[in-house]
């Protein structure tokens, strides 16, 4: 289980899914991550694009974000999402989608959605933060002061800038590394 560390529904804890194919972020990650942006939050559209369990997503929906577009293509990590979000009564500011990254941000542009800040925590080492960043910018999904949160390996190296996203910060905590980048 995965506790929700701040916020209206702080102290709630998450379902996971039992087995190693999903990595839910640690809880001093968490923080540390939404501490960095925490003034951006309140208000927020928020899209969790591999959203695993879902904790990124409900994390920021309980320190103030106005929506969370969830997405995960594993049919159970969805089942799991909806379950979460049913039991943080969360669900209303949710909408939750079931598709490989790429075909997530291709409906969402038909739909003319737009982000403040998209939250980025893909299977490691599989190079999807870059390509996800440019599919997002060249779909127009991206507001003009949105943020990407991503989450790697601290392994991992990601570019100093990615399209019109410039690193604001990057801080690493053991085995993982949150950069954060802004639009400009």
């Amino acid at each position: 289980m995965v506790r929700i560390v701040s916020g209206s529904k702080g102290g709630l804890r998450l379902k996971t899914k039992n087995d190693i194919s999903t990595r839910a972020t640690l809880e001093k990650v968490r923080e540390a991550m939404f501490d960095m942006v925490m003034i951006y939050i309140p208000g927020a559209y928020v899209l969790d694009l591999f959203s695993g369990n879902g904790c990124l997503g409900i994390e920021a929906l309980s320190r103030g974000a106005e929506r969370c577009v969830f997405n995960d293509k594993d049919k159970e990590c969805v089942k799991i999402i909806r379950d979460n979000l049913a039991y943080t009564g969360l669900e209303e500011k949710a909408s939750v989608m079931m598709n490989d990254y790429t075909e997530c941000l291709a409906r969402l542009c038909t739909k003319g959605e737009k982000f403040d800040i998209i939250l980025l925590d893909p299977p490691y080492g599989r190079g999807f933060i870059e390509p996800s960043v440019t599919l997002a910018n060249k779909k127009d999904l991206c507001s003009d002061h949105c943020f990407v949160i991503a989450e790697t390996d601290s392994k991992e190296i990601l570019p100093e800038q990615i399209g019109s996203f410039a690193l604001q910060k990057k801080r690493k905590y053991g085995g993982t590394t949150v950069h954060i980048y802004r639009n400009f």
